[in-house]
């Protein structure tokens, strides 16, 4: 008869040439390959994992599943009040980057994830039509839970999340004119929320969720309050006499019942505006700053349909219709960039804009063709007082008849 083991100590065990280990952990039962056929290898194996615990740092990563680390991810978004969060109608919170992940990673074990797996979820993915930064930005959740699991001690490795490369990043933005164009064939109660957005690049959900409270009209500012805004960090937004005009006018205007700035009449009462997304296209097509296209592929370069509706027997697909052209982001890029054309300070324009890292505020900082083009003739302006002869020299090179040979 054999001796019974000492309480604690594991054991080790043959499958066919490779020992497996067995200890307990929290009450259970771990029986994990040690990957080795040499028996003293095992050993230390087996012995390795005992002390972590005993030490308090043994993982059990091996049977940590791909919904531990949503869990763990989705709680931090709610710890840390996260604004992206959205929730269902019966109130459950969701995040549409994680919805992507949870159709092809729930029941995966987490040691089962490696790049490997993540390029096949990238396939499934392109062949659902989606773009390579909706793709990535799952990916980059999915790299966030094990980054979290791992800050938790619940992980003691991170494996490789390759990424798509993906289309460069949106650059409208509206000159004086486009501006001015849009403005006159807008609806009348969507001139105030273009003319914030033109003036002092506030964020959509900033334009529409300003109090008459938050304008000073006798220091000519806009004072936005902390945890209001996108990075829930307060700024001070000066008032330019152009938007000064629109808001004094439609201070006049205003109803005892709405706090809002930004108001339209519904029955005679003013409610707070809440999306405008038709009107907006509506007003771009107009003014020929926007058109509705036939979505295609840009894989295949097909024409896209729509599904038909299952309400409707007999029904046709339809061809999907996008819209391209301006939006009302881009004017938070105008914002930028006629700040800096001004001769702002980039630290001030980042105060005024609202921007933490100036990375961001670079990618908002878009020079276009005019930009380049008065650049060259600063540049040569310089030239000329700085008294180079260069282009003199050259002029006269140009203008000496070469010689006969």
């Amino acid at each position: 008869m054999s001796e019974k083991r000492e309480r604690g100590t594991g054991r080790l065990f043959l499958r066919g040439a490779i020992w497996w280990a067995q200890y307990y952990f929290h009450g259970r039962q771990i029986r994990v390959s040690t990957g080795e056929s040499n028996e003293k290898r095992a050993t230390k194996f087996l012995k390795r994992k005992l002390a972590e615990v005993l030490t308090g740092t043994h993982t059990g990563s091996r049977n940590i599943r791909y919904e531990d680390l949503r869990d763990g991810y989705i709680l931090d978004y709610q710890v840390n009040h996260r604004k992206s969060l959205h929730r269902d109608r019966e109130g459950n919170p969701y995040l549409d980057a994680v919805r992507r992940l949870d159709d092809f990673f729930c029941g995966f074990k987490v040691s089962e994830i490696d790049a490997d797996v993540v390029r096949q979820f990238q396939a499934d993915q392109q062949k659902q039509k989606l773009s390579s930064g909706s793709i990535n930005r799952s990916v980059s959740a999915l790299r966030r839970m094990c980054n979290l699991a791992l800050e938790d001690g619940r992980l003691k490795t991170v494996p490789y999340f390759p990424m798509l490369k993906e289309a460069p990043a949106r650059s409208g933005f509206f000159e004086r004119g486009q501006y001015e164009k849009l403005l006159v064939v807008i609806a009348d109660y969507l001139r105030l929320p273009l003319a914030l957005g033109y003036f002092t690049g506030m964020r959509l959900s900033e334009v529409l969720g300003l109090k008459w409270e938050q304008i000073d009209f006798l220091n000519g500012t806009i004072t936005l309050r902390a945890g209001e805004t996108k990075n829930d960090q307060g700024r001070i937004i000066p008032v330019v006499p152009q938007l000064a005009t629109r808001l004094i006018e439609q201070h006049a205007r205003r109803q005892q019942d709405c706090r809002y700035v930004c108001f339209r009449l519904d029955r005679g009462h003013a409610v707070k505006i809440g999306g405008f997304r038709k009107g907006w296209r509506s007003a771009c097509i107009k003014a020929g700053l926007g058109k509705i296209e036939p979505a295609i592929d840009p894989i295949t370069g097909e024409t896209l349909y729509q599904k038909p509706r299952k309400d409707r027997r007999n029904s046709k697909p339809q061809v999907k219709m996008v819209y391209h052209g301006m939006l009302y982001h881009d004017l938070r890029r105008s914002t930028v960039r006629n700040l800096v054309r001004a001769g702002i300070p980039e630290k001030v324009a980042m105060k005024v804009s609202g921007h933490l890292s100036r990375s961001v505020f670079e990618r908002y900082n878009i020079s276009s063709e005019k930009d380049v083009l008065e650049a060259g003739q600063k540049f040569a302006t310089f030239l000329e007082k700085d008294g180079d002869k260069t282009g003199t020299a050259l002029h006269q090179i140009a203008a000496t008849p070469s010689p006969v040979q």
